[in-house]
């Protein structure tokens, strides 16, 4: 599965080679190996944290309390190490003394948080619960990107005749009502109604996108920008981990929780269920665990789109906080941060 890959990365690295332009690396500034090896430990212990926990019940397991401990001994190392360094330090604290960027990091945290998990929860939803074969499910979810890309291509143009903040608001507000659709979900749904929700959260992101990354660089010096996009895009990856981590946790105990809540409903006391328990065979109790089950787990798949849903809600407010541009975005940096 994994060589569909080697195509598209033999296509990247000739544009690359073919159209990057070249430039002598620069040898003034000397590198930060401490930092850098306190933060890869940091954030490698971390993932295998998020990656892990659920299959070993959190902090009921042996091996993610000692994860936890080295990343958060290994991330104050970092911290401590880099306050009191100086200027060859891993990590620029200036990038935090900038709102904008600030509050854009923040924002691209919950987008790779919302988006990832949303990704991360169809799939199985659909295989699962409504028996789509795997090729289905792919047709049916792989539309959200286009949605992505044709919004992203509209952004672009439309940064220099708008307020970026503006589109993001819209952005924002439209990727909450296709999560909104989502909480309509039930287990018989047809493609249509899958593909669309996706289209438009897809569409939505891509308005969020190209704004965003231009607002949260437009007041960085020159200097701070590869510093600020590495910074953009590891607390964007660190939102996904964490988003898929959270969903799949709560996913499987809302599951947990709804079963109970449901079966106690299952009783000679209840006239839709009686005859059943009155003459129903073994498989017929086992079709209706099945039916119960069903029910619980798209219950809890409903309580994570809401989740989502009310995050997504909750950030828009903080567009407020993004100073605008005094010149029209640079459409190339807003690029080259989301690269």
């Amino acid at each position: 599965m994994f060589f569909i890959n080697v195509p598209v990365g033999a296509f990247a690295l000739f544009g690359i080679l073919t159209f990057l332009p070249s430039r002598e690396p620069k040898h003034d500034a000397k590198f930060d190996a401490f930092g850098f090896a306190t933060l890869g430990l940091a954030i490698g212990a971390l993932q295998a944290m998020l990656d892990r926990g659920e299959q070993l019940d959190w902090f009921g397991s042996h091996e993610i309390v000692i994860e936890a401990l080295i990343a958060s001994i290994s991330f104050a190392f970092f911290i401590a190490h880099t306050a009191t360094v100086g200027k060859s330090s891993f990590f620029k604290y200036e990038l935090l003394k900038d709102r904008n960027f600030a509050t854009g990091t923040f924002f691209i945290f919950i987008i790779g948080a919302v988006m990832y998990a949303t990704r991360a929860l169809l799939p199985p939803m659909l295989q699962n619960l409504m028996n789509y074969p795997v090729a289905t499910t792919g047709l049916v979810t792989a539309p959200s990107g286009a949605g992505t890309m044709i919004a992203m291509l509209f952004a672009g143009r439309l940064l220099k005749h708008i307020d970026a903040r503006l589109m993001l608001l819209a952005g924002f507000v439209v990727s909450a009502f296709a999560l909104w659709q989502m909480m309509q979900y039930t287990i018989v749904l047809s493609e249509s109604d899958i593909v669309w929700p996706g289209v438009i959260q897809g569409f939505g992101l891509g308005l969020v996108f190209v704004p965003l990354s231009a607002l949260t660089f437009s007041t960085l010096t020159p200097a701070l920008r590869a510093d600020g996009t590495a910074t953009y895009s590891l607390m964007r990856n660190i939102g996904s981990s964490i988003g898929i981590s959270i969903v799949q946790t709560l996913l499987t105990r809302n599951t947990q929780v709804s079963h109970s809540d449901l079966a106690a409903n299952v009783t000679a006391f209840n006239p839709v269920v009686a005859p059943i328990l009155a003459t129903g065979s073994r498989m017929d109790m086992a079709v209706l665990d099945v039916s119960i089950t069903q029910q619980a787990a798209m219950i809890a798949y409903l309580n994570d789109f809401k989740l989502m849903f009310v995050a997504t809600l909750a950030v828009i407010p903080l567009v407020l906080l993004i100073r605008p541009s005094r010149k029209a975005p640079d459409e190339s940096v807003a690029h080259a941060a989301m690269d």
